[in-house]
């Protein structure tokens, strides 16, 4: 059990061993049974060869998976413990070499003993699985008898396991071929013609040719060893009518038939083979995403019939090409014709069978699109609004001059005659004390004209006297007016000079701005889209951010005919009456108001706006 074992006849002197020259020639034995595979072959004719055979099992190393080895042939064919002697043939495949054990087993009352014998098979130095067998007890003579018959058997059991194992490895490598040429970047067409002249290399066929639906039928897409064709010509006819036979079985057709009791109509594929002189035809559909895409035929001058390997093999590679020709027929075809695609497949989906979750998603949608279009609902129109005082009076600066005292901001609530702020008056007072002493100069020259009765004199000392009266009025009144009063009771918006004392202010200059501490409006600000739809008198209701939890009723005053752009847009002012003045209300605050401009379906008040957008779109575009 300890290195590789050396491969030398069987001791054909042993009275336990029937000898057979090749496996192969136990097919003609009476009695054996018909084994699928040349793996499940070999285990039968090598257990009828070994007398005493319990059962026996076949490993290989491709079959291990999660739990370990399954066995790939098993004898007999009734299903049998396989534990034991998969145990053995872990052990012979880890060892790389032959394993003898003894197995003991309880039947009944009784303890039966058996051997287990296990051998590696090789591919090359590596190994590549086990045959493991369960024999009647025996002498050592007759069990190392056994395991040179099995050194002897494997040979050939190799040759089978290595050759499937290549020609599915040759299998994988002509379809990582295949899908190499359909997948370069190239048009569908050249891709599938260098698709077509492989094929007809590798499996030695006179013409290889790919359909695909064309409308309502299979056209020719590429031929081998014809970039161009006419499809006007016969054969290729004959070929179309053959693919469309295999498209609408939807499984392969092979003619000559393997199996001359299949009952597949095949007429097309016939007709084809006769035109070719009686030579071979097979076609197979190409499906992907269920969805079918046309058909491959192969068409050959051999008259016996392609063998099962190749149309296996062939089968194989067309399911694999299959998707890259459906990627690059979807790739190649326009945005409409991907949008029609898209609509079919939904639509059958909806109105096909299975699908419950979309049927049922689709049922809800039009229930959900008739309540909306039978419920009635108030359409409304809602724009950014702000709350201004029905009345604004502005306080200016009557002369230039600088602040002397600020006794309020804006905010704070003034009486009607408070003093909001006071300008300085010192250049006042030494203006008024100049007028006064001219005034007086002016009139003491007038009276000494009267006294000695220089009445010209008299007359423009006269007027002078009047000139400093009334420029000394202009002065006291200026000096009344540095204190600024509020005009009425209410609320400064505006206005605050408690940091701007000692600075200087200019004839007209706004100090502040006061409102009424009651009468307001509320101002929208309407977008051009929607101000179309406005009506005098029409009832609205208004929430303030101050106050979110409170709608405000209002009506609408006035919609003054001028757009202001603002934020990217046009939009219209209107005014609004309060019919209620809740308490906290406050100029200056924002909020939100929507208007009922009427009634119209949930479906029609929630689209409307988006609708006249798409109509003029459309309209701009000349639709």
């Amino acid at each position: 059990m300890g290195s590789k074992p050396v491969r030398k006849p069987a001791d054909r002197e042993s009275p336990d061993i029937r000898v057979a020259p090749d496996p192969a020639a136990a097919e003609t034995e009476a009695g054996a049974p018909d084994r699928s595979t040349p793996v499940e072959q070999w285990l039968d004719w090598q257990c009828r060869m070994i007398s005493g055979v319990n059962h026996g099992a076949v490993f290989l190393v491709r079959s291990a998976g999660y739990g370990g080895f399954r066995p790939t042939a098993t004898w007999p064919e009734r299903q049998v413990d396989s534990s034991n002697l998969r145990s053995a043939a872990e052990q012979a495949i880890s060892s790389a070499a032959q394993v003898a054990q003894k197995e003991v087993a309880d039947v009944g009352a009784q303890t039966e003993v058996s051997d287990i014998v296990a051998f590696p098979l090789f591919d090359g130095d590596q190994v590549v699985g086990a045959v493991a067998l369960s024999l009647a007890i025996r002498s050592e003579s007759q069990r190392q008898a056994v395991l040179q018959l099995l050194q002897w058997g494997t040979v050939w059991l190799e040759n089978a396991v290595n050759s499937q194992v290549d020609e599915r490895r040759d299998g994988s490598v002509l379809a990582l071929e295949a899908i190499g040429l359909v997948s370069r970047d190239l048009p569908l067409a050249v891709a599938c013609h260098e698709l077509c002249n492989f094929l007809a290399e590798r499996f030695d066929c006179a013409r290889v040719a790919l359909g695909t639906w064309s409308g309502l039928q299979v056209r020719v897409l590429s031929m081998s060893h014809q970039l161009q064709f006419d499809r006007r010509v016969s054969h290729v006819e004959q070929i179309e009518f053959a693919m469309e036979e295999c498209v609408d079985q939807d499984c392969r057709i092979v003619v000559p038939a393997a199996d001359p009791e299949e009952n597949l109509p095949r007429q097309a594929h016939v007709q084809l083979s006769q035109e070719g002189g009686g030579g071979s035809v097979c076609s197979f559909p190409l499906n992907a995403d269920e969805e079918s895409l046309g058909a491959l035929t192969l068409m050959s001058n051999d008259k016996r019939g392609f063998d099962a390997k190749t149309v296996e093999l062939m089968a194989q590679i067309a399911g694999h090409v299959a998707p890259l020709i459906h990627l690059k027929q979807r790739e190649a075809r326009s945005g409409w014709r991907r949008m029609a695609q898209s609509l079919r497949g939904g639509a059958g989906r909806l109105f096909g069978g299975g699908h419950l979750r979309l049927k049922l998603f689709a049922a809800a949608a039009i229930v959900i699109l008739g309540l909306l279009t039978l419920i009635q609902a108030d359409h409304r129109v809602a724009a950014d609004s702000t709350i201004e005082g029905a009345l604004q009076q502005a306080v200016v600066a009557p002369f230039a001059g600088y602040v002397k005292s600020a006794n309020v901001r804006a905010g704070d609530l003034v009486d009607e005659g408070q003093v909001l702020a006071v300008l300085d008056d010192r250049d006042l007072l030494l203006e008024q004390e100049k007028l006064a002493s001219e005034r007086d100069k002016h009139i003491k020259e007038y009276q000494q004209a009267l006294a000695v009765r220089d009445r010209a004199k008299a007359s423009i000392m006269s007027a002078r006297v009047d000139q400093s009266r009334a420029q000394l009025r202009l002065v006291e009144q200026k000096m009344q007016r540095t204190k600024m009063r509020a005009p009425f009771s209410g609320v400064v918006v505006s206005g605050d000079l408690s940091r701007s004392l000692g600075a200087p202010v200019e004839r007209g200059q706004l100090l502040f701005e006061i409102v009424p501490q009651e009468g307001y409006h509320v101002t929208l600000k309407v977008d051009e889209h929607d101000v179309a739809g406005l009506e005098l008198d029409q009832p609205a209701s208004l929430r303030l951010a101050g106050m979110p939890d409170q709608s405000i009723p209002i009506r609408i005053s006035r919609i003054f005919p001028v757009a202001s752009a603002e934020n990217g847009g046009n939009h219209f002012r209107v005014e609004g009456e309060l019919q209620e003045t809740p308490e906290g209300l406050r100029p200056g605050m924002h909020g939100v108001a929507k208007v009922v401009v009427g009634r119209a379906s949930l479906l029609t008040v929630w689209t409307s706006s988006l609708m006249d957008r798409l109509r003029l779109w459309a309209w701009s575009l000349g639709f």
